[in-house]
Order: structure tokens, then C-alpha cells, then sequence
């Protein structure tokens, strides 16, 4: 609603005072009820230009964390799968960093709307942020970063926050908070999102994670691969043969 011409009713009876007759008010007066009045309309008028100039594309963020890879390829720039198809992500710019021999990506750096999704069916992690690193190994985030596994949703309360994926490892690095789901309306909206990264940070890579925690869960990851693969070998082995002190069991007839 504007609010130019509103008079407000003594600037109004200062100014109909003067009406048919010379004024009786000084010329200082006069002044500061045009001031008034010009600061009034100036104000209203740029109420109205931020409402007109407001995005209409203001998404909801419990309808962007429940989209499908899919339906964020709709509203992105680019988009691309890594890791087997485990990793997938759409963006306003993906830059590939490093790729293998036959051409496919194996690091990248996305940039602006990053949506990123891991894993399929109950076990699917996805994200909202404004700068990801993604490499064949591992998923840097940066940027206030939502992330959403199961019902808990995570919150990055910083441009400086820094998630750190490992497979289905997760550990965040500054500011942050855990929102159930039922609180996602408590959100803020998604203006830092929408605006992109903060441009005074430097490029991100695997070190805006601190090289200790980095060796500590990539230790894990590689100790609990050996140990499933340990296990899966197991398995595959044949019965061995019994020990020449153990009887074979009797038949019944």
C-alpha cells in the first residue's frame, strides 16, 4: 500500500493554515514541514519499489529438500553424477578440476544453488549450500549448508560452515545446529542460498577441511573396507575339512 500524499493531521493543519491569507507561520517552519513531507513520500516510494522489485521465485525450503534429483535439474544450470552415480548434484556452475583418462570428471567444485544428493531409497542424504567440492572419495560443503538424513536436518549457520561427507560419515565444522523435521518452517529463509557464495572466501577444496580430521575419517573409512572385505572373503571360503580328532557323526539306518 503506498502512503504518498498522507497527511498527517498537524503537518495538514500547518499547511491549510496559510490558505487565503499570508501564513503566520515562520519560514523555518514551512521548511521543516516539507522536509517531512518529501522524507514521508520518499519512504513510501521505496517501500513500493522493493515490493515490485521482490524475486517471485522465493522457494520453499521444504519443498527444495524434498525434490528428486530430477526436479533440481529442471531449475539448475548444470548438473552431473560422480562416484557411480552415488553422487549427484545440479548447480548454477560446475567447474571440473580433474578428470580421468576416458574424459570422466573425477573432481569438481559446483557453485551457486547447489543441491547435492548421496545415497537412494531410506539411506538418501540431500543437501542445500552455496559451494560444494566433490571428488571420487569424498564431499566438501560450504555455505550455511542444509543437510537432511532421515527425519534430522542439519543447519550451517555460517558462510564459513563446513560439512565434510564421507561415504555415510558426516561432520560439520563451525556453526551449526540440529533441526528435526518437524521444525523446518523455524528455518531461515533461503536468501544465502539463492545469492551464492560468499565471494571473499577462497576457492574451496579437501583443505577448508582441517587435515586432522580429514586423516581420521578417511582412517575409518579405509579400516571399515578392509574389514567388510575381510568378512565378504570369509564367506566365500569353502568348508574346511574336520580335524582327524573329531568322529564323523553315525548314520542312523
Amino acid at each position: 500500500m503506498s502512503c504518498t500524499g498522507y497527511q498527517v493531521p498537524l503537518l495538514e493543519k500547518i499547511s491549510n493554515s496559510g490558505k487565503g491569507k499570508e501564513s503566520p507561520l515562520a519560514k523555518t517552519d514551512e521548511a521543516v514541514y516539507l522536509r517531512e513531507k518529501a522524507r514521508m513520500d520518499a519512504e513510501s516510494e521505496a517501500i513500493e519499489a522493493a515490493i515490485r522489485e521482490a524475486p517471485s521465485n522465493n522457494m520453499d525450503l521444504m519443498f527444495l529438500l524434498g525434490m528428486s534429483y530430477d526436479e533440481a535439474k529442471a531449475i539448475s544450470q548444470e548438473n552431473m553424477e560422480m562416484q557411480a552415480g552415488e553422487v549427484r548434484l545440479a548447480a548454477d556452475e560446475i567447474q571440473v578440476l580433474k578428470s580421468e583418462r576416458n574424459g570422466r570428471p573425477n573432481k569438481v567444485r559446483a557453485k551457486g544453488r547447489v543441491y547435492l544428493e548421496t545415497g537412494n531409497g531410506e539411506d538418501i542424504t540431500k543437501v542445500l549450500c552455496q559451494e560444494a567440492y566433490v571428488s571420487t572419495k569424498e564431499v566438501v560443503l560450504r555455505g550455511k549448508p542444509i543437510i537432511q538424513r532421515g527425519k534430522s536436518t542439519i543447519e550451517g549457520l555460517s558462510d564459513e560452515t563446513v560439512a565434510y561427507l564421507l561415504g555415510w560419515r558426516l561432520r560439520v565444522i563451525g556453526l551449526h545446529r540440529l533441526t528435526n523435521q518437524s521444525s523446518l518452517a523455524s528455518l531461515p529463509d533461503l536468501g544465502p542460498w539463492t545469492n551464492g557464495p560468499n565471494p571473499i572466501l577462497p576457492p574451496l577444496s579437501e583443505s577448508a577441511v582441517p587435515g586432522d580430521i580429514r586423516d581420521q575419517m578417511l582412517k575409518a573409512a579405509e579400516a571399515e573396507a578392509i574389514l567388510q572385505q575381510n568378512k565378504a572373503d570369509a564367506m566365500t571360503q569353502p568348508d574346511l575339512p574336520p580335524a582327524p580328532w573329531v568322529k564323523p557323526e553315525e548314520r542312523k539306518p
